[in-house]
């Protein structure tokens, strides 16, 4: 029989476990947890992205499946 010799191509030699890459001050963040505004306006924009990719992406489907944009219209 062939016995397989050891390659040293391990996936700890790619991947060490104690290396940290060097942090600047500046890159560490010094504010507090993070909370989403709830304001009216905030979430009236957040509803009208939404509806608005609803929208774009029932064109797409409609124009890919019947070649119509809309119906009645084009």
């Amino acid at each position: 029989m062939i016995e397989k010799q050891s390659d040293n191509i391990r996936s700890e030699s790619y991947y060490p476990t104690d290396y940290e890459p060097p942090v600047s001050e500046d890159q560490i963040s010094k504010t507090q947890k993070f909370e989403w505004p709830n304001s009216y306006w905030f979430i009236a924009e957040r509803t009208n992205g939404r509806l608005a990719m609803i929208g774009f992406m029932a064109v797409i489907i409609n124009y890919t499946l019947f070649g119509w944009i809309a119906y009645p219209l084009l």
